[in-house]
C-alpha cells in the first residue's frame, strides 16, 4: 500500500508533469500562431507581386495596341485611296489581339477593315443609333475606350475609338474589338486550385471572376449578399485605384465558416480603370506550413511522451524542437525570398522591354515620318511648278520613289520579325551559288557603297561548293550585314566577305574596319529593337531589326551565327549554312 507521503510525492510529480505538458504546448500553439502569421504574410506578398506583374502586363499589351492605332492615324497626307486597308491590315497582323479593326469616314460610314468577313461596310453609325463613341472622339479628339458590350456571336469585347486626323481636320475614326475571352486565354490559367481570379470596373461592377457564378455587369459585393465580412472595405479600395492585401470572412448563421486572402492591383487602361484581384482561401497558407505542423506534432508528442518517462531530459527535447522549428521556417522564409527574387527579376525584365518597345515605336515614327516629309515637299513642288524641266521633275520622282522603297523596308521588316517570332516564316530554298548572292547584294548596295567611297573585297574561293537556302532571304541576310557595316564605318573604310568549307556546312564571315562595340554591346547586338547608344547610330537612323532578322534568318534553316567585335577596330559577323545535299553527298 502507498503511504500518504508517497501519495503526495506521486502528486505532486504529476503536477509538474502536467505543468510542463501544458506549458510545451502553449509554447507551441503561439509559435504555431507566429509562423503561420509570418507564412500568411510572405504568401500574400507574393501573390500580390504576382497580381502586379499580371495587371501590368495586361495594361501595357492593352495600351501597346492602342498606340500602333494611333501611330496611323496621325496623317499629314490625308486618308489614302484604299481607306487605310492596307495599314489596318499590318497592324491587325502585328497586334495579334484584335478580333477586328474598322476605319469609319468622317461622316459615319465604316468603309473599310479586316478581317473582311467581320467587317460591316456601308453601315452608317448615325443611321444605325449607335454613333454616341463616334461622336464623343470626334468632340474631344481623345481615345475612347468602352465598357465591354456583347457582340453578336454572344462573346463580350471593348470597342478601341482612335480619332483619325489630317492636321487639325477630323477625317473620321478608327474601331478594334478586343474580345473578353481573347484575354482570358492569354492571361488566366486555369488549374485545380481553389484560388481565383476577378476583374471589376471603378463602379465595382463585375467584369471577369474565375468561378463564372455571376451575373455579368452585377455589384460584385452583392455576390454573396449579407453573408460577407470585410469584402466591402476591399471593394472601396480596389474603386480607389489602389494596390494592396486583404482578407474578408464568409458567414453561416452569422459564423465563419471560410476566411479569404485577397491581393489587387489597378489597371489604368484609357478612360477605362479596372482592378485586377486573385482570391486564396487560407486553407492555402496552411498547405505551406504542413509539414511544419506535422513535425511539430511530432516533437511535441515525442517530447510529452519524455516528460512522462524521462523528465530530465524536458530541456535537452525542447532544445531540439526550437532548433528544428527554426530550420524549418528559415527554410520555408528563403523560399519564399528566392520566389520574390525571381518575380523581381521578371518585372525587371519587362520594364526593360517596355523601354525598349517605346523607343522602337519612337524609332519608327520617325522612320515612316522621314520619308513621307521628303515625299510630301517632292510632290508639292511638282505641283506648284508647271514650268518644271525635265531632269529636275525626274529628280523629284526618284526621291518619291527611293522613299516608298524606305517604307516599304520598314514594313517589311516588322512583318518579317512577326513572321520569325510566330513561326510561319516560309523559306524556299534550292541550291544558291554564294558569290552570286554577294555580287546581287552589292548591286543593290551600290549607291550607298558610293556615297562613302567603300573598298569591298570579295575572298570566296570559285571552288567553294553552293548552299541549300533560302535566295532572297540570303540575299538580304548579305545586305543587312553589309549596310550594318557600312553605316558604323568612316568613309573610304574596307568591308571585307570570305567564306570556307566546315564539314557539311559553308562558314560565311563579314567584317569592316569601323568604329566595333563593346562587350556589353555585342551582346545584345541581335536583340529586337536594340540600338547601340552613339552618335553614329543616331545619324545613320534603323529601327533595330535588321541583325534580329539576320539571326532569324539564319537559325531557322539550322545554320548558327555569332559576333566578335574590338572598339575602333571593327566588327566581324560569322554565320553557317548547309551545303547542297549533293556536295555533302560526293
Amino acid at each position: 500500500m502507498w503511504n500518504r507521503k508517497s501519495k503526495w510525492n506521486l502528486l505532486l510529480f504529476a503536477a509538474i508533469v502536467l505543468l510542463l505538458i501544458s506549458s510545451i504546448f502553449f509554447l507551441w500553439m503561439k509559435t504555431n500562431i507566429e509562423v503561420r502569421s509570418v507564412v500568411e504574410e510572405q504568401y500574400q506578398n507574393q501573390q500580390l507581386l504576382l497580381t502586379r506583374h499580371i495587371a501590368g502586363t495586361i495594361e501595357q499589351t492593352l495600351n501597346e495596341r492602342v498606340s500602333l492605332l494611333e501611330v496611323i492615324a496621325k496623317t499629314d497626307s490625308g486618308v489614302p485611296e484604299d481607306n487605310f486597308k492596307s495599314d489596318i491590315k499590318s497592324v491587325y497582323d502585328i497586334a495579334g489581339l484584335f478580333y477586328v479593326v474598322e476605319y469609319v469616314a468622317e461622316n459615319g460610314t465604316i468603309v473599310s477593315g479586316y478581317p473582311e468577313e467581320y467587317v460591316p461596310l456601308g453601315l452608317n453609325l448615325h443611321e444605325n443609333d449607335v454613333s454616341y463613341a463616334f461622336e464623343h472622339v470626334n468632340d474631344t479628339g481623345d481615345v475612347y475606350i468602352t465598357d465591354p458590350l456583347k457582340l453578336m456571336e454572344g462573346n463580350y469585347g471593348s470597342f478601341i475609338w482612335v480619332p483619325v486626323y489630317e492636321g487639325d481636320i477630323f477625317r473620321g475614326a478608327f474601331i478594334a474589338i478586343i474580345k473578353e475571352s481573347d484575354l482570358k486565354d492569354r492571361y488566366v490559367v486555369e488549374s485545380n486550385s481553389s484560388s481565383y481570379a476577378y476583374l471589376i470596373d471603378e463602379r465595382g461592377r463585375i467584369l471577369y471572376e474565375g468561378n463564372q457564378n455571376y451575373e455579368r455587369g452585377a455589384l460584385y459585393v452583392d455576390i454573396f449578399g449579407s453573408n460577407v465580412s470585410g469584402l466591402q472595405e476591399i471593394i472601396a479600395e480596389q474603386i480607389n485605384g489602389s494596390e494592396g492585401n486583404g482578407k474578408y470572412f464568409l458567414l453561416e448563421n452569422e459564423t465563419i465558416y471560410e476566411e479569404k486572402l485577397v491581393s489587387y492591383s489597378p489597371i489604368n487602361w484609357y478612360n477605362q480603370k479596372w482592378s485586377l484581384a486573385l482570391t486564396s482561401p487560407s486553407s492555402e497558407v496552411d498547405r505551406l506550413i504542413v509539414s511544419v505542423y506535422l513535425k511539430l506534432f511530432i516533437v511535441a508528442a515525442v517530447s510529452a511522451l519524455f516528460i512522462v518517462f524521462v523528465s530530465s531530459f524536458v530541456v535537452i527535447i525542447l532544445f531540439n524542437w526550437s532548433k528544428s522549428l527554426e530550420k524549418e521556417v528559415g527554410e520555408k522564409t528563403q523560399e519564399l525570398k528566392e520566389s520574390n527574387e525571381s518575380l523581381r527579376a521578371a518585372n525587371t525584365k519587362l520594364k526593360e522591354l517596355d523601354r525598349l518597345k517605346t523607343e522602337f515605336l519612337s524609332i519608327v515614327s520617325h522612320e515612316l515620318k522621314t520619308p513621307l516629309t521628303a515625299m510630301r515637299t517632292s510632290s508639292e513642288f511638282l505641283r506648284e511648278s508647271d514650268e518644271c524641266s525635265i531632269p529636275v521633275r525626274r529628280q523629284m520622282l526618284d526621291i518619291i520613289i527611293r522613299n516608298i522603297d524606305r517604307q516599304s523596308r520598314m514594313v517589311d521588316d516588322l512583318l518579317d520579325v512577326s513572321r520569325i517570332e510566330s513561326n510561319r516564316m516560309k523559306y524556299h530554298k534550292e541550291h544558291v551559288n554564294v558569290v552570286e548572292a554577294v555580287h546581287t547584294s552589292l548591286e543593290m548596295l551600290s549607291t550607298v557603297l558610293k556615297e562613302k567611297n567603300m573598298n569591298v573585297l570579295v575572298e570566296i574561293p570559285d571552288s567553294l561548293p553552293s548552299v541549300y537556302t533560302d535566295r532572297d532571304k540570303l540575299v538580304q541576310v548579305f545586305i543587312n550585314l553589309l549596310n550594318n557595316a557600312v553605316k558604323f564605318s568612316k568613309k573610304n573604310g574596307t568591308v571585307r566577305v570570305s567564306a570556307q568549307e566546315d564539314d557539311d556546312f559553308i562558314e560565311i564571315s563579314v567584317s569592316d574596319n569601323g568604329i566595333g562595340m563593346s562587350g556589353e554591346e555585342f551582346e545584345k547586338v541581335f536583340d529586337k529593337f536594340y540600338q547601340i547608344d552613339s552618335t553614329s547610330t543616331r545619324k545613320v537612323g534603323g529601327s533595330g531589326l535588321g541583325l534580329s532578322i539576320v539571326k532569324g534568318i539564319i537559325e531557322g534553316q539550322g545554320g548558327t551565327i555569332s559576333v566578335t567585335s574590338e572598339q575602333d577596330k571593327g566588327s566581324t559577323f560569322v554565320f553557317t549554312l548547309k551545303k547542297s545535299m549533293d556536295e555533302i553527298d560526293g
